[in-house]
């Protein structure tokens, strides 16, 4: 995921809590963004484990 593809991602989030307090937005974005990073993470190592080289 690229840096823009997570900015928009994120911002389509925000959009949706809008209704929010903003503490509570800003609390839930940084758990939303921790969990797109982690995915990402999760996404990169299993093409690597898949990668026959490692096998």
């Amino acid at each position: 995921m690229t840096s823009q593809q997570l900015g928009d991602e994120l911002l389509r989030h925000w959009q949706l809590l809008w209704p929010l307090p903003a503490a509570e937005r800003i609390k839930r974005i940084d758990e939303i963004r921790a969990d797109l990073e982690f995915e990402e993470q999760i996404k990169l190592v299993s093409i690597e484990m898949a990668n026959p080289e490692f096998v």
